[in-house]
């Protein structure tokens, strides 16, 4: 399969596009939603005012009704010439005068307001209607029949009635006209709170959404960054693994080269000849070694080798790492400093754990000081058992420190750096002690030096690693 180049600003050119306009689109998509429920709020509302409205329009219509029978009956011939007016019966109790509907009764001159229009009793009767008196001068009044007065305040479904003087204005409202105007026709609570509540959840439901779609743009930004970060630190450790493979390959070829050469020109004899041959010898070995070390970083780094957990004693491993390194440490001028604690056992693979052991302790020779001194302690903590190496350099400089275990991570640049590595030797070491179910870390590290830091399960001599 053809592998796809690294990420370029055009690949996060388009991406910002992309996020621009589903933002965009989206932002758009909630304002238009929001105002529409706000919208179908409105109209609902209006529809609500518009039954009330026509509510007190009918209770308006009855009472205009009432008033002109009113004023017809001050015309009638029939007035009477005593009181407001009398009733007259005839002889077999007919009644020959009345009063038409909605009116019952006339209401006596000392009750009368002497205002022309609608009034209320304040002993709690029927309201009643007052208009100058044709005949006799002053006022005329006619009280309505009580159930007539019920009948108009019984609004239609879905509506109620109010007090004008209680009402809070929650919801809308249209006030009755005189005698009622006390009352006021508004929606049906009930209705008008689930109309209410239904635009909040709207409102709330596209707010929600809306938020989780920006907090998941804010990711996905977030990761796309993070994947940007992450490409151009790769590409800058591949080229830093390029330039340092290339230079461990190429400088013990050159020297082979050059002391080969030298003993076949002839122009060196016995000890000399004896001396270019175990150079070429070296740096062979040198070169092996770094062959072995792509290897093991191909091996162990992508999971194609096997790891055999037994129960062996990790004192003995550590111990016997440490025995292989010496010619190393000779070399280097550097002290060793070991605290072995015996019989510390656990679940491990022999090979694998003297690997990363080994790299920890190339480590500490490369980065350590001039001279190098190695400090290896082991020890048991509850259940966990806890190997920390320490060297005597310079640390591990801050923005480096999350990056020290990843694979070709080497701090600066390979143009200028003097020490020689590949960058897989720490990556090598976490790959090893995670496939033992361990953890390795920075446990310290400053200008006196850096230690890291190894723990595995422990487990009783002679039990079953399971």
């Amino acid at each position: 399969m053809r592998r796809q180049g690294p990420i370029t600003l055009r690949h996060v050119a388009i991406a910002v596009l992309v996020v621009v306009v589903v933002n965009a689109q989206l932002t758009w998509w909630i304002i238009f939603i929001i105002r529409q429920s706000g919208t179908v709020l409105e109209l609902e509302r209006r529809l609500m005012v518009d039954a009330c409205r026509f509510e007190a329009d009918r209770v308006r219509s009855a009472l205009e009704r009432a008033e002109a029978a009113a004023q017809a009956v001050t015309r009638c011939s029939d007035w009477g010439s005593s009181g407001i007016w009398r009733l007259r019966f005839g002889p077999n109790g007919e009644l020959l005068s009345w009063l038409p509907p909605p009116f019952e009764a006339g209401k006596g001159r000392d009750k009368l307001a002497g205002v022309p229009g609608w009034h209320t009793d304040p002993d709690g009767g029927p309201p009643w209607f007052e208009l100058p008196c044709p005949y006799e001068g002053g006022f005329c009044g006619f009280a309505v029949e009580q159930g007539w007065a019920d009948g108009l305040l019984q609004p239609s479904a879905g509506l109620e009635l109010v007090e004008t003087a209680a009402f809070d204005g929650s919801r809308p409202a249209v006030e009755l006209p005189p005698p009622f105007d006390r009352w006021a026709v508004s929606p049906d609570a009930g209705a008008w709170r689930v109309l209410l509540d239904e635009h909040r959840r709207r409102v709330v439901m596209m707010a929600s959404e809306g938020a989780f779609f920006a907090v998941l743009l804010v990711v996905l930004v977030g990761l796309l960054w993070r994947t940007v970060r992450r490409e151009v630190e790769l590409e800058r450790q591949h080229r830093n693994f390029l330039s340092a493979i290339t230079h461990e390959i190429k400088s013990p070829i050159a020297a082979i080269r050059l002391s080969l050469e030298t003993v076949a020109a002839g122009r060196a004899d016995g000890a000399a000849a004896r001396r270019f041959v175990a150079n070429a010898l070296a740096d062979t070995d040198r070169l092996d070694q770094l062959v072995t070390k792509v290897l093991e970083a191909t091996r162990y780094g992508a999971g194609t080798a096997a790891i055999h957990l037994e129960a062996r004693c990790v004192s003995d491993i550590v111990a016997a790492a440490v025995a292989a390194f010496g010619p190393r440490f000779t070399a280097a001028g550097a002290t060793v400093r070991c605290d072995i604690a015996p019989d510390l056992w656990g679940r491990a693979d022999r090979e694998a754990l003297s690997i990363a052991v080994s790299n920890l302790l190339e480590n500490a020779v490369k980065y350590g000081g001039r001279p190098p001194v190695v400090e290896v302690t082991i020890g048991r903590d509850e259940d966990l058992l806890v190997l920390e190496v320490r060297d005597n350099g310079g640390g591990i400089a801050e923005p480096d420190r999350p990056y020290v275990f990843d694979r070709f991570f080497r701090s600066g640049d390979e143009l200028t750096r003097t020490s020689q590595g590949t960058g897989l030797g720490l990556y090598l070491v976490q790959r090893i002690v995670t496939s033992h179910g361990g953890r390795v870390t920075v446990a310290d590290t400053g200008p006196g030096g850096t230690t890291f830091r190894i723990t595995l399960p422990a487990i009783g001599v002679g039990e079953d690693p399971g």
